[in-house]
């Protein structure tokens, strides 16, 4: 589980339940209607401005801010690095025994080991890490533009509330609670967009970056491989990506730190 994202959801929640409950009761703030607006008004905006494919995906993935996303520059350096004195030492052939979970680096190792080199190889591993870029950037598009679209329908729901309350002031009684029911749909959308779905959105983005910068590591190795580069010369290439407090950590016999 990622815990930043859970601290800031039990935090978050706390904070405003405690607010209500300090002088209201939650029954309060719970109103049928004003959900349906907003979620399904949202929902359906969305889904005027994107393929019904890409709008679920994207929600799919903003489920996965809940959980850890490791990714440890050092550890992957130092793959790299095996993998450049195993080319070295035993051929390109063996390349294809090493064994990975990472397809992206898989995929690129069977290139090497079947001669693909220089400008062409570079292409083929570039487009396949731009091709998953932009699936990323769509799903974090996606729910930017969510974020944009919930409290404005927050605002029509409160606009639909306030139309009802004003065709009902014969009776005084029901104009606070149907003002309080009218302002809860701009709650409703207000919190949706800047609780969950722009943090969201800015999360993944974040992590997108960091895989970008992963896949570029891979990249550089892979060059160096096919380019028959000395092993050296490519360490001194990857450290470039690491920050200078990292770097003596990655070296062979540096003390591991803790991923990213």
């Amino acid at each position: 589980m990622d815990i930043a994202t859970i601290i800031g959801v039990i935090s978050g929640t706390g904070l405003v339940l405690a607010s209500i409950l300090l002088k209201a009761s939650i029954v309060n703030f719970i109103d049928v209607s004003s959900i349906f607006i907003v979620f399904g008004g949202t929902f359906a905006a969305t889904l005027n401005a994107f393929p019904l494919a890409s709008v679920i995906n994207a929600i799919k993935t903003s489920f996965k801010i809940f959980f850890g996303h490791r990714i440890d520059f050092v550890a992957t350096l130092r793959d790299m690095l095996k993998v450049a004195v195993l080319a070295r030492k035993e051929g390109m052939l063996a390349l294809e025994k090493y064994k990975t979970d990472d397809m992206f680096l898989k995929k690129g190792l069977g290139l090497v080991a079947d001669g693909t080199k220089g400008q062409v190889l570079r292409e083929i591993m570039e487009l396949e890490r731009d091709i998953t870029i932009e699936r990323h950037e769509e799903s974090q598009l996606i729910l930017e533009k969510m974020g944009e679209l919930a409290p404005a329908w927050g605002m029509i729901g409160t606009l639909i509330g306030l139309v009802i309350m004003l065709l009902s002031l014969s009776d005084p009684s029901s104009i606070g609670p149907a003002m309080a029911v009218a302002l809860l749909t701009t709650f409703y959308g207000a919190l949706w967009a800047n609780f969950i779905l722009l943090p969201a959105a800015s999360k993944l983005e974040q992590r997108s970056k960091r895989e970008a910068l992963n896949t570029n590591l891979i990249i550089e190795t892979l060059l160096s491989i096919a380019d028959t580069e000395n092993p050296r010369v490519l360490q001194e290439r990857l450290l470039g990506f690491l920050p200078p407090k990292e770097r003596q950590s990655a070296l062979p016999g540096g003390k591991k730190k803790g991923a990213q």
